[in-house]
């Protein structure tokens, strides 16, 4: 697995990625040693892209929790599988990924996930306060480790959730996407939902002042933050979608 994140270190290195700036700070709150569940905000199939950057300048192996339709993907699924990746089928859950992850924390590895379980569409994806799932909780409970927060902004520029493939023409002025790692979040396991807020609102801290304000989208806002470009009726709509479809 680590020979493979190696190789995926070298292929994401800035110099082949002239359609795309990185603009990271706060690599040293990632553990050097032992266990960690690192957190993202999910905001483009791009953030890929970020992980592998941690990777390569954290310089430790990252196992995602990821949906199990990349593992099906020729090439990606390959990559997936040899990174460790855990995946997560998001149309029937079950404990087979939390299980998975929580052993690997025990045995002193790095786990990333995305609390908020996909990327909100349409109106959701503009709504300021993120909401998560309790599974990053319910890992640090039973193994000790800490949860790392990382707030991303802008790879929904580079891949927008409308387009099947990410924009890669802009070589001339290519979109900066940040990356920011914050400390450990104090959890106090007063209750699942309550340290989910917690973790939540330091991702939410690391995120740009714009990002933490009410803000009302145009349409074409709205289509570019809708797969397919199709523009959906409202946040409550995307609310009681179910997980894993589109």
């Amino acid at each position: 697995m680590r020979d493979l994140q190696l190789l995926l270190q070298h292929l994401f290195h800035p110099a082949w990625q002239r359609w795309v700036r990185f603009d990271i700070s706060g690599l040293e709150h990632l553990p050097a040693h032992g266990p960690g569940v690192v957190a993202f905000n999910h905001r483009s199939y791009a953030d890929f892209f970020v992980l592998a950057q941690l990777v390569r300048r954290g310089g430790r192996p990252l196992r995602m929790l990821a949906k199990k339709e990349l593992f099906d993907v020729p090439l990606v699924g390959a990559i997936c599988n040899g990174m460790g990746g855990i995946p997560v089928d998001r149309a029937a859950p079950g404990d087979a990924p939390y299980a998975a992850a929580v052993a690997a924390l025990q045995r002193g590895d790095l786990v990333g996930l995305m609390p908020q379980g996909t990327i909100p569409r349409g109106a959701a994806f503009f709504d300021p306060v993120l909401v998560g799932k309790p599974g990053v909780v319910r890992m640090a409970q039973a193994t000790g480790a800490p949860v790392i927060p990382v707030g991303i902004w802008g790879t929904e520029v580079l891949w927008p959730r409308s387009a099947k493939v990410p924009n890669l023409a802009n070589v001339t002025d290519p979109p900066v996407v940040t990356i920011r790692v914050g400390p450990p979040v104090e959890l106090e396991y007063d209750s699942l939902e309550a340290d989910t807020e917690r973790i939540m609102a330091a991702i939410m801290r690391l995120l740009p002042p714009s990002a933490r304000e009410e803000y009302e989208p145009t349409d074409e806002e709205l289509r570019l933050a809708t797969p397919g470009g199709h523009l959906v009726p409202d946040a409550d709509h995307e609310a009681e979608r179910r997980p894993g479809v589109d």
